[in-house]
């Protein structure tokens, strides 16, 4: 895999959650760079603030919400989408926008990215399969939560391959009482 590419440096500045819209050019290296670096940001402070590293997580695709049952009974959701996933037997990486099990709504983010992929002429954004570690995989999310200024990302496990989603804005609430 390719990383990255450089392009002509940004003619106006962005602020760090902006996307790359209207015809700006960017430096790649520094775009994959500040994603890379906003991510582990992100993630370290949800982990902190939200308490989710031992949440049980659900998926609604008709919803387009994920969402965390603490230990705490504390429930966590978030709109969500989902960019790709990542088979770590053979370590590809499909995007959502390419992948049958993803429904549309929920392949917004993924395409977004391959619009950035495109309009950067860079393949690993574009290609449908692109062979990947994990932490490449890692690294593709982070660049897709930028690029739609998400609020975080999730790796999600299951009994086949990994799941890498993006999340909006999150929501903690008390669980429904009992008998209700």
């Amino acid at each position: 895999m390719r990383w990255p590419i450089a392009l002509p440096v940004l003619k106006k500045k962005q602020t760090p959650s902006s996307g790359p819209w209207d015809g700006e050019q960017v430096d790649i290296d520094r775009y994959w760079a500040e994603a890379w670096a906003e991510l582990a940001a992100r993630q370290d402070a949800l982990t902190r603030k939200l308490k989710l590293r031992d949440a049980r997580w659900t998926v609604d695709q008709t919803s387009g919400l994920i969402q965390f049952d603490r230990r705490d009974g504390m429930v966590v959701s978030a709109p969500v989408q989902i960019i790709g996933s990542w088979n770590p037997r053979t370590a590809l990486f499909t995007w959502g926008w390419d992948h049958p099990s993803v429904r549309t709504r929920l392949r917004a983010s993924a395409e977004r990215t391959r619009w950035f992929g495109d309009k950067h002429r860079l393949e690993e954004l574009t290609s449908p399969t692109v062979h990947v570690s994990e932490e490449e995989a890692w690294r593709l999310t982070a660049v897709a939560m930028k690029v739609n200024a998400a609020t975080g990302a999730y790796r999600a496990s299951t009994e086949g391959p990994v799941i890498f989603m993006t999340m909006g804005e999150m929501k903690l609430t008390e669980p429904p009482a009992p008998g209700v």
